[in-house]
């Protein structure tokens, strides 16, 4: 009898703490949902062509585009061009197809609908769990031949995916734990497309108080306009030290894939209070009113030519003033390539950043409605003022349609409505940009979001 109500007493228990274990798992699991609805509208300005190209260069693009009519190697090409006493109408002709090149590539006329589910689960018994996730995006029109954007290819009417399947694994206490995940996974923030792109690999990561070592694997992705993720033939691998407390953020990370190229950055960054320069603040207002700097730092190597110069760097300074923030950076692309550095120059939609000797100096802003008494109102300004140094180190395409110098402006308003209202969870966002490169484009993107979290 004894041994019975023990074994009962045991049974109960432990149903009780698994009952216990289970609740904790289910509150720290969290559903997304997000329909979106999204417009782009953005038309090429005054596009002109006029450049006179001597027989060889003349000869180069034509062969380039595929056209063998003057002959299929470069030296009979200009010797017949010459010959013919053509060079005029073959110039003409050749300005004629980059000025219609670069018009279809910079007009946009396209407008979609997707559909995002994501749910990342909490840990069983703090070390078990796992991430499902999955995004759909339709295509309303796309009357434009360009694949940027919100739909790549005009044969494209929706994209599905399986997002996110991955498992996961914790252990250890608050200051001290590892953790480890395998399966696909996409982060499911982006804010210009209608879809975000998925990696599916393997990963994990140890962590102590303010500081993590991590390492990451990609053996297959998906971007943001693809249904099917691509198998990678080398996987991309990340190895990444972290340091985030009160006092800044630092971070040296390499990226790499093995026998092909691998990527070393550095980032660091940390804030100030403007008190300490001698302005009057309320001590529970200190942290509302900071200057902060922040550098990024990267360099970039090719295993099949490792003489290139391929390092970038971006310096930026920032005030905030409580709902205000101003910002400014420097970003600068070595003499052969830049490196994938981007802080505020992350903040582009219309232009790479990234060129041989590219040189950008972006001045962003951005303004909190709740200043005003108007929360959820968000606005935002951003100005790129970009330079290259020796174009003839772009790529070929760039040489001939680019410019040396151009800037890019952006205007973005968001208003998300508060949890008190009727419309809650319905965010509203306008973007307005133009550009004096290559296609001189001006437009605007029209976003409706509906968020919804359990």
């Amino acid at each position: 009898m004894k041994k019975q109500l023990a074994l009962s007493i045991a049974l109960a228990t432990t149903s009780i703490a698994f009952a216990s274990e289970f609740d904790t798992f289910i509150e720290e699991t969290t559903i997304d949902l997000k329909v979106r609805s999204a417009l782009i509208k953005m038309n090429p300005n005054d596009v002109k062509y006029e450049k006179q190209y001597d027989a060889g260069t003349a000869a180069t693009i034509l062969l380039s585009s595929g056209d063998y009519t003057f002959g299929t190697d470069v030296a009979t090409a200009a010797g017949n061009i010459i010959g013919s006493g053509q060079l005029s109408a073959v110039n003409a002709g050749i300005n004629a197809n980059l000025k219609e090149t670069v018009e279809k590539a910079g007009k946009l006329d396209q407008a979609g609908s997707s559909i995002w589910v994501q749910m990342e689960s909490g840990y069983l018994y703090d070390i078990v769990g796992f991430d499902l996730g999955y995004q759909a995006a339709l295509k309303h029109f796309k009357e434009d031949e360009s694949e940027k954007l919100i739909i790549a290819s005009q044969d494209d009417d929706s994209y599905t995916r399986l997002s996110t399947a991955r498992i996961k694994l914790k252990y250890g206490n608050e200051d001290l734990y590892v953790k480890a995940n395998y399966g696909r996974y996409s982060d499911a923030d982006e804010t210009d497309y209608l879809m975000d792109s998925t990696d599916e690999g393997y990963g994990a990561s140890a962590h102590f108080k303010d500081w993590s070592l991590s390492y990451d694997a990609v053996t297959a992705s998906a971007g943001k306009t693809e249904s099917d993720l691509t198998e990678l033939d080398t996987k991309k691998e990340t190895i990444a030290l972290d340091y985030s407390s009160n006092f800044g953020k630092a971070s040296a990370t390499r990226e790499y894939m093995t026998d092909i190229e691998n990527t070393d950055s550095y980032s660091a960054a940390s804030g100030i209070p403007l008190s300490m320069l001698g302005l009057n603040i309320s001590q529970e207002r200190l942290m509302d009113y900071l200057l902060i700097a922040q550098v990024d730092y990267a360099t970039k190597t090719v295993d099949a030519d490792t003489s290139l110069e391929t390092t970038q760097y971006e310096i930026m300074l920032a005030l905030k003033l409580n709902g205000l923030t101003l910002a400014a950076s420097y970003n600068k692309a070595d003499k052969d390539s830049g490196a994938g550095v981007e802080n505020l120059v992350d903040k582009a939609l219309l232009n790479s950043y990234d060129m041989a000797g590219q040189s950008t100096m972006t001045y962003a802003a951005s303004l909190d409605g709740a200043m005003f008494k108007v929360p959820g109102l968000s606005l935002s300004a951003v100005m790129l003022d970009s330079k290259i140094a020796d174009i003839t180190k772009t790529p070929f395409t760039y040489q001939l349609t680019g410019d040396k110098a151009f800037t890019e402006t952006l205007v973005d308003a968001s208003y998300a409505f508060g949890e008190d209202t009727v419309l809650k969870g319905l965010a509203l966002r306008a973007v307005f940009g133009n550009e004096t490169n290559q296609a001189n484009v001006s437009g605007y993107g029209v976003f409706v979001d509906y968020n919804l979290s359990f």
